[in-house]
């Protein structure tokens, strides 16, 4: 049975958010790690109100409200999922404190 370990799960998420900013299991410091875990949190609340968001394709009628309504309601049951714009959102934000960690300062 495989399982993975803390720093590896904390490179997966910094390499998920800075791809091209790689950093290896060993770059891993408890600081990056508290650092991972809040991107990863506030990612995953943004994907999760990104899921109630409607998408209309045409003009909005009452039975496009309701089947956008039940769309809303798998996507919100469904895995956990981050959207591309939340993932750069939230890296953007989180890049300078990422960059600062990183160095250890």
């Amino acid at each position: 049975m495989s399982s993975i370990s803390d720093d590896q799960m904390v490179m997966e998420i910094l390499n998920f958010f800075y791809p091209r900013n790689k950093i290896s299991e060993y770059d891993v410091t408890d600081s990056l790690g508290d650092l991972a875990a809040e991107m990863y949190a506030e990612a995953l609340e943004a994907s999760a109100a990104m899921h109630l968001v409607p998408r209309p394709t045409y003009t909005p009628s009452l039975s496009w409200l309701v089947k956008e309504g039940v769309k809303t309601f798998w996507r919100s049951r469904g895995e956990d999922e981050i959207y591309e714009s939340v993932r750069v959102t939230v890296a953007l934000k989180y890049k300078s404190k990422f960059s600062m960690t990183k160095m250890v300062i």
